[in-house]
């Protein structure tokens, strides 16, 4: 791929860790500007403050709840107040919620899917709310929501997770839908097993409830677990001009998986 997302401006949410950070970095490395978020303050600060300096001036960087529409507009108009334009965004934030592998439906507190609605669904739609905006984006424009592979399939002590991320599949489809005759293209990538803190919590669910995460690894096409870099190199894909006619699309990053 050809460097062809050097000097754009990007947003990326829940970019303290896993593929929201691997996201960042690797934005940074092709020379863009991204605009960086997470509910995790100590998180961002530390990231910022590791960054080399040639990348610090590359980025924004503000604390919020992406359940909170009103501060989603002020984290994406900062963005594009700091660097001029928003060239693409990333919707990363989310979370496995504080029960996945160890709670039926029956045995969960309205809290926890009140929790994991919030921060999956309500996050993803007010950050679509708000970049969607006529005007506010660039024509060419492109996001990319981060859904699942639990976003084509159930999974037993894990529903609130598995429904959050079927409804991101709707909300990317509908707002493809609205914005394409805009220029603006809309995706998902649906991560498989990945390498990223989540993972590490989801298993440790799974090993508290004595199950395990549904598919062995070993039966899949490709046995192992992603490196964080190769569901960012959909993303970045997404986010490029070589992408100039994919809209609506789902992307399996997930091993085969759900072939």
């Amino acid at each position: 791929m050809s460097n062809s997302l050097r000097g754009k401006v990007f947003c990326v949410t829940g970019a303290a860790s896993g593929i929201g950070l691997g996201t960042m970095k690797a934005l940074l490395e092709r020379e863009a500007y991204v605009g960086i978020t997470d509910l995790n303050e100590d998180a961002l600060d530390m990231i910022y403050n590791s960054l080399p300096a040639s990348q610090k001036s590359r980025i924004f960087s503000q604390t919020l709840n992406v359940a909170d529409r009103d501060g989603v507009k002020s984290f994406l108009e900062g963005a594009k107040r700091q660097f001029g334009r928003i060239d693409g965004v990333v919707n990363s934030a989310g979370t496995c919620g504080k029960f996945m592998g160890t709670h039926e439906i029956w045995q969960l507190p309205t809290a926890e899917y009140d929790l994991v609605m919030d921060a999956n669904v309500r996050g993803t739609f007010n950050v679509l709310a708000e970049c969607l905006k006529p005007g506010f984006m660039e024509p060419g424009a492109s996001v990319v929501n981060v859904a699942s592979s639990a976003s084509q399939r159930g999974m037993r002590n894990g529903a609130p997770y598995s429904t959050s991320k079927h409804a991101i599949v709707g909300l990317t489809k509908s707002a493809a839908q609205e914005v394409g005759h805009r220029g603006i293209r809309v995706n998902a990538v649906l991560p498989g097993t990945t390498d990223t803190p989540m993972l590490h919590a989801t298993e440790a669910g799974f090993q508290k409830a004595g199950t395990t995460l549904p598919r062995p690894r070993s039966s899949r096409p490709i046995p192992r677990v992603a490196d964080v870099s190769e569901v960012s190199n959909v993303i970045l894909f997404l986010l490029s001009p070589e992408s100039s006619f994919v809209t609506g699309s789902l992307y399996n990053v997930d091993g085969g998986v759900n072939c």
